[in-house]
């Protein structure tokens, strides 16, 4: 495993490569909002064998570095990770994306078909929103009306807001309560509280750049699409208007696979699951 500091337009991004060059494409997993490359780690043992596996931090989380003046909508974090796999020679991919992320991989597999091999979709939230919606859960929606609040006090409230908001997106609190710990620690600085209320604002800036992923035929690729049974982000209305749009997007050729006992953090929560959905998405 070898970690790096990548430079794109005068902002660094945080990767790392994973296993071994094989025939297989690379693998790049990309994590969701208020998370991290960590997001991944007990994923990553359980994928194919001879496949290069790329995990980076979007920038404002993780090792990456506070987004400054830099946008943080789906679209500014899907042409960062375009510009990231032009960088490291990186033609043609299997694309994982968790939550956001997910929206960030459906948005550079619509932009740029030719360079993804398979698609994975894993309890994707801002895909699921209707062009009238903000955001998808209620206390995360309440921390978001308070952007204007957040930036004037200090960084721990923040980080403690987004902890109680966020401790629903898993299916055993006490684990979701110690990787939280994890997630957030760079948003208990100043520059990270910036970064988490940019970060904020940018998920409701994000419903266009989303959608309009989704247009028939947008996505050329094998797809599948993984949903946790207990995801607070995704009631039954949303889970089946997304299974609709990508069957339209895909040509009706979306796998779906429900995970029991599984809330928003899948990677976390059945990560053999997930390594195994893998391999059999690359199989197709």
């Amino acid at each position: 495993m070898r970690g790096e500091f990548v430079d794109l337009d005068g902002v660094r991004l945080y990767c790392y490569a994973f296993g071994q060059r094989g025939t297989g494409h690379p693998i790049v997993l990309v994590h969701g909002s208020f998370t991290s490359s960590h997001l991944w780690q007990d994923v990553l043992p359980r994928l194919p064998k001879g496949h290069r596996v790329l995990v980076l931090d979007l920038l404002g989380h993780g090792r990456s570095d506070p987004p400054g003046s830099a946008a943080m909508t789906v679209a500014a974090h899907a042409e960062r990770l375009e510009q990231l796999l032009d960088i490291m020679g990186v033609q043609q991919v299997m694309l994982v994306g968790h939550g956001m992320g997910a929206a960030v991989a459906a948005r550079v597999a619509h932009e740029h078909p030719e360079r993804i091999a398979q698609l994975m979709l894993v309890n994707p939230t801002l895909l699921a929103a209707r062009a009238d919606e903000a955001l998808l859960n209620r206390k995360v929606r309440r921390v978001a009306s308070l952007v204007w609040l957040w930036q004037r006090i200090a960084p721990s409230w923040v980080a403690s807001a987004l902890h109680a908001a966020l401790l629903p997106c898993f299916a055993h609190r006490d684990v979701g309560a110690r990787s939280l710990d994890v997630y957030l620690m760079p948003f208990r600085q100043r520059d990270g509280r910036d970064a988490a209320c940019a970060q904020l604002r940018a998920l409701g800036q994000s419903r266009g750049d989303t959608v309009a992923a989704l247009a028939p035929g947008a996505l050329r690729c094998p797809t599948a699409l993984v949903l946790g049974e207990h995801d607070p982000f995704l009631n039954a209305a949303r889970s089946e208007r997304l299974v609709e749009w990508l069957r339209t997007a895909t040509g009706n050729t979306v796998g779906v696979h429900t995970l029991p006992g599984v809330a928003h953090v899948a990677p976390e929560e059945a990560p053999d699951r997930l390594g195994t959905l893998v391999g059999e998405l690359i199989a197709r």
